[in-house]
């Protein structure tokens, strides 16, 4: 049975991120094109269409540097053709592992790292492929989730993860379909889709696809990764995944991802618990000290 907890909310009000009110002229533009010639060229622009979800926008970098960046130890590891950028936190017997969302970097949850190095936990965090300062243009379940692999088995008892977003979705991806023997005691996942074709429909909308370009984006989608995209979602591999806990956490006014994907989440998650936030929005929750403060809590226990 789910456990809810009380809802954290901030204590002085968060500001609310603006969105634009019309489209962009570039975002107009492609929504013509797809929504007229990919019609005619529908599988032409469902290759264009699997080509742009795989490339980030943006590359999250630091333009200033604080005390828990400083004091990581930085590296890099070889996984497949792409050099990723790693960072480690403290000597603990244990090793929690940071999982970033789509067009970040492996130091966002870098807030979580004084409080689980206190509690006597090694922290290790990663730049995806075509993120942050790892290498390579293209990023994709496979790849991110082929890095989480990687690194699980380079860093030893790695028994946490805490993922954000997208990050949620690739570490479920790499141990479900990638490696079904990966085990986690504690399994956290921040603001994250219930499955894995939720960014995907909301993106194909965006783009204006029509029916016949969803068609075959959606074939090529299953054959690189493997799976039915009707059961990517958590509530039909909960029952593969070895998680002994696992705690979801979703803002109700989550801008990117609706608060109605944490109860899919969690639907017949029989070793699942959710927090509730109310007024952090996508991003702030995670770094929060009362949520920081609840997700190590639940590391610990």
């Amino acid at each position: 049975m789910t456990t809810t907890f009380s809802v954290i909310s901030p204590r002085k009000p968060m500001p609310k991120p603006r969105k634009p009110e019309h489209p962009a002229l570039p975002l107009k533009m492609m929504q013509f094109a797809f929504g007229t010639l990919g019609r005619v060229f529908p599988k032409w622009f469902a290759s264009l269409a699997f080509r742009f979800f795989a490339m980030p926008q943006n590359r999250a970098k630091h333009r200033v540097s604080d005390k828990v960046i400083e004091r990581a130890n930085i590296s890099e590891i070889l996984v497949g053709k792409n050099m990723l950028k790693t960072y480690e936190w403290g000597t603990g017997e244990k090793t929690i592992l940071l999982v970033h969302g789509w067009q970040s970097r492996g130091t966002a949850l870098r807030s979580f790292v004084p409080k689980l190095n206190e509690a006597g936990f090694r922290v290790v965090a990663f730049d995806a492929p075509a993120h942050g300062d790892s290498t390579g243009k293209r990023a994709d379940l496979v790849g991110y989730g082929g890095a989480i692999k990687a690194l699980y088995y380079k860093y030893e008892n790695v028994t946490g993860v805490i993922c954000h977003s997208f990050g949620g979705a690739a570490a479920a991806y790499a141990m479900y379909k990638l490696d079904p023997s990966i085990e986690l005691e504690r399994f956290v996942a921040i603001g994250t889709p219930s499955t894995f074709s939720y960014p995907v429909y909301n993106g194909l909308k965006t783009m204006n696809a029509p029916p016949m370009v969803r068609k075959y984006f959606i074939e090529k989608l299953e054959r690189v990764s493997g799976m039915e995209l009707e059961k990517t979602n958590f509530e039909y591999i909960n029952p593969f995944l070895k998680i002994e806990k696992a705690l979801i956490v979703h803002d109700k006014q989550d801008e990117q991802v609706d608060f109605a994907e944490a109860k899919k989440m969690v639907k017949g998650w029989e070793n699942a618990e959710l927090q509730v936030t109310d007024g952090f929005g996508h991003f702030h929750l995670i770094k929060n000290p009362e949520v920081i403060e609840r997700v190590v809590d639940f590391i610990k226990m």
